[in-house]
Parts: structure tokens; sequence; C-alpha cells
């Protein structure tokens, strides 16, 4: 077998090992603080997908805002709220 394929079965068979823990676990405040970290886990995972803007490109969203504004190419918070039926 691969190394990777060892690793694998070994990442897969840690979170056998945790779901089975975790089923069994009455604890509250454990369970929150798991959520916890899987929220901070997603949020994590998700800011380093994150690609900076460079000053061009937000200069040329800036130009783009403002030349909408000038066309009227705009709505009102109530109109967004409506929209999204808030």
């Amino acid at each position: 077998m691969q190394t990777t394929t060892i690793i694998k079965m070994n990442v897969q068979a840690e979170k056998f090992k945790l779901i089975e823990w975790l089923i069994g676990l009455q604890d509250m405040a454990t369970l929150k603080r798991l959520e916890e970290l899987r929220k901070e886990s997603e949020i994590a995972a998700y800011e380093a997908s994150l690609k900076p803007m460079t000053v061009d490109e937000l200069i040329a969203r800036a130009q783009a805002a403002n030349e909408d504004i000038k066309a009227g190419r705009v709505y009102t918070r109530e109109e967004v709220e409506a929209e999204l039926g808030l």
C-alpha cells in the first residue's frame, strides 16, 4: 500500500473512534465546545480560501460602483430588506 492510502485509512479509523465516542457523550459543555471548534474550523477554512484584491481591482470595483450610482442602478435599504424578506 502507498503511504497516502495508509494515512487515509488511519484518518478514517480515528474519525470512526471519535464518532463512537461522540454518540455516547452526554456532557453538554463538551458538546458545546466541540460545536465552537467546528465553527472556528469552518471559518478558518473559509478565510484561508479568500483571495485578497489587488489595489487595481479595488479601484476598478469602486469606479464601477460609482458609475452604477450615477446611472441610478441602486436599491434602497428597504427594497433590499423586502427582497430578502426581512
